[in-house]
């Protein structure tokens, strides 16, 4: 669902999972990610532009794990990664220290 976010809201709702976590809690968000190729490129075109490339940049642009660090979170990594109708499906895995 952070695909649906403005930057804004993606850091606020990551603050906001930080500070309610107990340390070494995890986060584990399945959403669109950084296309790994043209076809995945290509398949993430539609959803960005019924969703707006206003919300989904981060996400096309693989910032995700970014922001996550920005907001307190580490070891976070990208765990895998699926090819979809919809564009590259990415796994990310964080915790709070």
């Amino acid at each position: 669902m952070f695909h649906h976010l403005t930057r804004e809201n993606k850091v606020r709702s990551l603050k906001e999972v930080h500070r309610v976590l107990r340390t070494g809690g995890e986060l584990h968000i399945a959403d669109f990610g950084k296309p790994q190729n043209l076809l995945m490129r290509v398949a993430a075109f539609p959803w960005r532009l019924f969703d707006g490339s206003t919300t989904t940049a981060d996400n096309l642009g693989g910032l995700l794990p970014q922001l996550m660090r920005d907001t307190g979170f580490v070891d976070v990594c990208e765990s895998a990664r699926y090819m979809s109708l919809f564009g590259t499906l990415s796994l990310y895995a964080a915790r709070k220290a």
